[in-house]
């Protein structure tokens, strides 16, 4: 458990200086923490609302800084950048898992590592952040974390779909057999899987790729394979 003394240290090295302290403990009060204690508070309500700013301040931020892009590429860069995966990731950056209150079933699981657990965190904390500080604050925030350009970067280049583009280039070379085979699946103590897929060109291996669904593998296998391509 988390004291508030702590909690104020996360926020003021962040740039907030809390006022409501109760707030922020509701951010981070999972529901398995409140249930085994009789707490009637947990992030979802707050949850509800970050989401709801994130959109929010996130299509204002695309809007305000990639002025090329048609609505159908905002749109698709703003999905991107809340997903769960992208959240979660900012999340682990800032190493916030370890201040969500967790009952003893979720802290044997590693409910901390989850990334719809940090995801939801994220999104509970901009929420106490607008409410306690005002949407001011909300900005620096996002700023320091969301919107750092080396995280811009990363979420827009996760939109890329390199299956598609080796697909031309495999068409360009006249070549017919593609093939994305599974060549191996791990399963972690916590149930967390990793595929690894290998990209199979005229029964021949271009690449591997991992991802925690075989989707995201294919894509990193493609992506590798287009870039052993380019080198010959």
């Amino acid at each position: 458990m988390q004291t508030k003394r702590t909690l104020k240290e996360l926020m003021s090295s962040l740039g907030i200086e809390i006022n409501d302290i109760d707030i922020f403990d509701e951010a981070l009060t999972h529901n398995s923490w409140a249930n085994e204690t009789g707490n009637s508070k947990t992030y979802q309500r707050l949850e509800f609302l970050g989401d709801a700013i994130l959109q929010m301040k996130v299509s204002e931020y695309l809007f305000n800084n990639f002025a090329t892009f048609n609505e159908g590429s905002l749109t698709k860069y703003r999905s991107a950048m809340v997903r769960e995966e992208s959240l979660a990731f900012v999340a682990k950056n800032l190493e916030l898992g370890q201040y969500i209150k967790l009952g003893i079933g979720e802290i044997n699981s590693k409910g901390h590592e989850k990334a719809s657990m940090l995801c939801d965190i994220f999104e509970s904390l901009t929420a106490a952040i607008y409410l306690d500080q005002g949407i001011e604050k909300v900005n620096s925030w996002l700023e320091q974390t969301l919107f750092k350009s080396s995280n811009v970067n990363y979420f827009i280049e996760q939109t890329h779909d390199y299956k598609s583009e080796l697909q031309e280039v495999i068409q360009l070379e006249n070549r017919s057999e593609l093939e994305y085979k599974v060549i191996d699946k791990q399963t972690n103590d916590y149930n967390q899987t990793t595929f690894k897929v290998a990209i199979i060109i005229d029964n021949k291996t271009y690449g591997t790729g991992e991802g925690t669904n075989k989707k995201a593998a294919e894509q990193a296998a493609a992506k590798s394979a287009i870039s052993k391509m380019k080198k010959r």
